[in-house]
This record gives structure tokens, C-alpha cells and sequence, in this order.
């Protein structure tokens, strides 16, 4: 390579540097401020790595703990194009609450932007391997998970357009998390994965699923995350949540609602979207 075609790719290397920085810090400032973008701050990325580079700055700017991760499900007319068929991002300690029996915690909105509430399988990681350059299977993945619990993700970005664009925007502003909501624990025995599981919004049924028929199942999420610790930086430690994706689908959420996801037949979890 010569000297001119060096500083020409060091150029180009700084320049989308800057551009993930300015990205990133304009979601930031958006989610600190709680308010919303009518546009995405810059050029799309093309690539899932473009949106990770970007996710990755912006944990930075973030600042606070990761209490877990969201892995969410990347539509199959894409799979193809991208290469896989999940994505992550990171959830923070300040969006996580436990909602006891009977409780309806209030979850922060975006207004003007996108939230959503999922039904979702949460699990806990206990010890980590120590090292994640190895094939992994959803058995060996398992050994690593400690709790089982159900739970909401609250899906949500300051940008309403955060789904429209493929998975690299979505990826690039915290996999479009703005919290989780811990439910009672379940048995692991419990034949979980064959649950109905329904989430109704103001007591009308937005939809209705199975854990077993999303992709390999919860412990797939898991062996995902892992995986892709192997190849990028991602920050997992034991005690953190996985939000193994939406069960029953992604259902948009308006200020004000009541959201309540039921699992089985008798365990239920609920939150109240915030105006």
C-alpha cells in the first residue's frame, strides 16, 4: 500500500469514527433528555458492525450499570442479507424493575418516539466461561444460565422510525431497549417452553405465542449473546438478564397504557406505560 492510499484509509477510518461519535452522542443526549428525533442523526449504517461500532460508543457516553441484554429477532426476508437472525443491545440498571404480585410498575415513554411492550422468558447468567472462542450449544449455554423468570421488555427509542431502517439502525441505539420488567421465577423443569403466552394492552389481546416455536428458544438468545462475545466486545457478566425476545410479537404502546403479560395458566406480570 502506498504512503498516499495509507493516509487516505486513515482518513476514511477517522472520518466514520467521527461519524459513529456524533451518532451515538445524539441518541444519548435524546434518552438523557427524554425527548425524541424526527430523523436519524446522520448517515444510516449499512452494516450490523456499523451499528455496533455505534451501540458500543454510545454505552460510553451512556455512562451507568448493564443489568442485561435484549436479543431480539432480525426479520427472515433479512436473515439472508445480514447473515443472522438476531441482534442485541444493551438494557441498564436504571430501566429494570421487579414488579411484585399484583404490582403495575410505571415504565418511561418516549414522546414522539417508538415504544413497544414484549412478552418475553428473562434469564439470569450465572458463572461465564472463560473464554467465549468455543462452538456452543443452547445445552452448553444452560450450564452458564442460573434463574428463569417472565417478564416485559419495554422496547423504545427516542427515533419512532428506529424499526423502519433494518436491523443496523436498530442495533445502533441499544437495540431499541428502554427497560425490563422482572417477573416471578419459573421453574426450569416446568415445561416453560410450551406455555401460551398471551400480552393484552388496556385488557384487549395483542397477541399470543409460544416460546418453543421462536427460532431455538430462549437458550438460542443466550448461545447468540455468547457467540458474539467471541467476535466483538460486549460486556457480559454473571447476574446480568437476558431478554430472550418477544413471544408473542412487538405491540406498540401508547402513553398511559396498561400492559400485562400472561404466561400459562396463572402467572401474570404488568406494567403501566408513563406519560
Amino acid at each position: 500500500m502506498t504512503a498516499r492510499r495509507s493516509i487516505e484509509k486513515e482518513d476514511a477510518l477517522s472520518e466514520g469514527r467521527q461519524a459513529a461519535e456524533a451518532i451515538a452522542r445524539a441518541f444519548v443526549d435524546a434518552r438523557h433528555a427524554g425527548s425524541a428525533l424526527a430523523d436519524y442523526p446522520g448517515e444510516l449504517p449499512e452494516s450490523l458492525d456499523d451499528g455496533y461500532r455505534i451501540q458500543e460508543r454510545a454505552i460510553g457516553l451512556f455512562g451507568g450499570r448493564i443489568a442485561g441484554w435484549k436479543v431480539g429477532r432480525i426479520p427472515e426476508p433479512l436473515v439472508a442479507q445480514y447473515g443472522t437472525n438476531r441482534l442485541a443491545g444493551p438494557i441498564f440498571a436504571a430501566g429494570v424493575v421487579h414488579a411484585g404480585e399484583g404490582s403495575s410498575p410505571m415504565m418511561h415513554a418516549f414522546a414522539d418516539g417508538f415504544t413497544a411492550a414484549e412478552a418475553e422468558f428473562l434469564l439470569k447468567l450465572g458463572e461465564l466461561p472463560a473464554s467465549f472462542g468455543r462452538e456452543w450449544t443452547n445445552a452448553a449455554v444452560a450450564a452458564h444460565v442460573d434463574e428463569i423468570r417472565i417478564g416485559i421488555e419495554v422496547a423504545g427509542s427516542p427515533f419512532a422510525g428506529i424499526n423502519e431502517h433494518g436491523p443496523a439502525v436498530t442495533i445502533s441505539d441499544f437495540g431499541n431497549n428502554n427497560g425490563l420488567v422482572i417477573g416471578a421465577a419459573v421453574a426450569p423443569d416446568s415445561g416453560f417452553l410450551d406455555w401460551p403466552v398471551a400480552l393484552t394492552i388496556d385488557g384487549i389481546e395483542a397477541g399470543t405465542g409460544t416460546a418453543g416455536t421462536m427460532l431455538d428458544g430462549p437458550f438460542g438468545a443466550v448461545r447468540f449473546l455468547f457467540e458474539l462475545a467471541a467476535s466483538r466486545p460486549l460486556p457480559l457478566a454473571a447476574g446480568q438478564w437476558i431478554s430472550t425476545g418477544a413471544v408473542t410479537g412487538v405491540h406498540p404502546v401508547r402513553p398511559g397504557a396498561a400492559v400485562e403479560a400472561r404466561f400459562g395458566t396463572d402467572m401474570r406480570v404488568r406494567c403501566t406505560i408513563g406519560r
